[in-house]
């Protein structure tokens, strides 16, 4: 998938997907909210459907996923 990329605003499910190994290319919006823009993948689909039927995770990874997130929301231009 060159050049493709998908979006989201929920903030768990990018967390997951970038913990998961996507890779963010921008994130977009203001400080009220935020889009996540991601490389797309082939496995994309597989991953958010684990996400919403309690796919499992380790807690670090996520931990750390969300940590990364949140510093971009606060440095977004």
């Amino acid at each position: 998938m060159n050049n493709s990329t998908y979006s989201t605003n929920d903030l768990w499910l990018s967390a997951f997907l970038k913990a998961k190994g996507l890779k963010i290319l921008r994130v977009e919006g203001n400080n009220r909210r935020a889009i996540f823009v991601f490389e797309d993948s082939a496995e994309r689909k597989d991953l958010i459907e684990k996400f919403y039927n309690n796919g499992s995770i380790g807690i670090t990874l996520i931990k750390n996923a969300m940590a990364d997130l949140k510093s971009a929301i606060f440095n977004m231009d």
